[in-house]
C-alpha cells in the first residue's frame, strides 16, 4: 500500500512523501509510528491511543475498499531517525484524515 503525506524533518523544512507502507504501531510515548522502506527514518505522529483507533479503522476501511494507497492530512508527520523520540505533548490531539486514492 502507498502512503502520501506532507513530512516534516526535524529542521523544520517540509515536502511531499510518498511511500511504502509497511505498518502502523503505537508506541508508549504518544506516537503512531509509521513503518516504511527508509529503515534509517521513522515517521511519527503524535496522537492519543484513541485517535490511533480511528487511523487504523480508516487505513482498514481503505483497504477493504481494494485501493492501493492512502493520504493522510490534518495534522503534523514529523520524520526523525529509527528510534528516536520527541516531546510533543503540545502536539496530541490534531486532527488527522485518512483518505484513499
Amino acid at each position: 500500500m502507498y502512503l502520501s503525506f506532507t513530512c516534516i524533518e526535524l529542521s523544520g523544512d517540509s515536502h511531499p512523501e510518498l511511500l511504502t507502507l509497511y505498518g502502523l504501531r503505537f508506541n508508549r510515548n504518544g506516537f503512531a509510528v509509521l513503518s516504511t522502506e527508509h529503515r534509517a527514518h521513522d515517521y511519527l505522529l503524535p496522537m492519543k491511543a484513541d485517535q490511533y483507533a480511528e487511523l487504523i479503522a480508516d487505513v482498514e476501511r481503505c483497504l477493504a475498499e481494494g485501493k492501493t494507497g492512502i493520504r493522510i492530512t490534518g495534522g503534523e508527520i514529523y520524520r526523525v531517525r529509527h528510534g528516536a523520540i520527541l516531546p510533543m505533548e503540545d502536539k496530541l490531539g490534531l486532527p488527522y484524515k485518512v483518505e484513499a486514492f
